[in-house]
C-alpha cells in the first residue's frame, strides 16, 4: 500500500512539471543512465510495479526490467446438507515476475515507440482441485511488445514516460505443474500443460514509468 501510494504521489510530481521538460531530447541526450520504476493498467506492472534500467539517447532509450509482487484472491463456497449449510473460505496467493528487454525509438521530442522483449511468469503453491490433489502451478510467456507513448526528461534529471498503449504478441508460453499430493493419471497432467494456448498475450493502458537519470 505504502508503495503504491509513493508511486501515486510521485506521479503527480512529474505531471505537474512539464515547463521544465521542454527539451527532452537534449536531455535524454546529456544523460548516460537513469533508474526508474513502472505501473499503469497492466496486469504484471500493476502488480510487480517493477524497477527499471535504461541507458538513454536522442533517438534511442535502450533498458531492462524486472520486479516481482503478489497478487491475492478469495473465494468463499457453500455446501447445504438438509436445513444446515456450511462455508469454506480459499485464500489462494498468486507469485508474478517480469522481465523485459525495452527500447524506445522517439519521433521528434517526447513522441516515441516503446517496443521490447517481455517475459512473464505466474506461479501458484498447493492449488487444490476438485478430486483432492494439490498442484504447484507455473505459468512462463515471452512476448512482444509495441506500443505508442510520450516520455518527458526534464532539466533537473527526472523523467516520466506515458504508454497509451501497449500491444503484445505471444512467442511461446507453457504450463508446468507439480503434482503436491494425493494421486492423479497423467492424462490429467498432460491436459492441464496445454490450456497455455488458450491465453492470449497481456497487453496494457496509461503505463507510466518514472525515475531520475545521472
Amino acid at each position: 500500500m505504502i508503495r503504491k501510494l509513493s508511486i501515486l504521489c510521485l506521479s503527480i510530481l512529474f505531471c505537474g512539471s512539464m515547463a521544465w521538460a521542454a527539451d527532452s531530447a537534449g536531455n535524454r541526450k546529456d544523460q548516460m543512465v537513469r533508474l526508474g520504476i513502472k505501473t499503469g493498467i497492466h496486469p504484471f506492472y500493476f502488480v510487480t510495479a517493477p524497477f527499471v534500467l535504461e541507458f538513454p539517447g536522442e533517438d534511442w532509450t535502450f533498458g531492462l526490467v524486472y520486479g516481482s509482487g503478489d497478487f491475492t484472491t478469495t473465494q468463499t463456497s457453500t455446501t447445504y446438507t438438509g436445513a444446515s449449510s456450511s462455508s469454506v473460505t480459499v485464500t489462494e496467493t498468486w507469485e508474478f515476475k517480469t522481465s523485459e528487454i525495452t527500447g524506445r525509438y522517439y519521433i521528434g521530442n517526447s513522441f516515441n515507440i516503446p517496443f521490447g522483449v517481455a517475459m512473464y511468469n505466474i506461479h501458484l503453491d498447493d492449488w487444490k482441485y476438485t478430486d483432492g490433489t494439490t498442484w504447484d502451478l507455473d505459468y512462463k510467456i515471452t512476448q512482444l511488445n509495441l506500443g505508442i507513448g510520450n516520455e518527458w526528461t526534464y532539466d533537473w534529471g527526472g523523467y516520466l514516460g506515458i504508454d497509451w498503449f501497449q500491444a503484445g504478441s505471444k512467442l511461446s508460453d507453457k504450463v508446468s505443474v507439480k503434482q503436491t499430493s494425493g494421486s492423479v493419471s497423467s492424462t490429467s497432467q498432460t491436459s492441464a500443460e496445454k490450456e497455455s494456448t488458450d491465453i492470449s498475450a497481456f497487453a496494457g493502458v496509461l503505463i507510466f514509468t518514472f525515475g531520475f537519470g545521472f
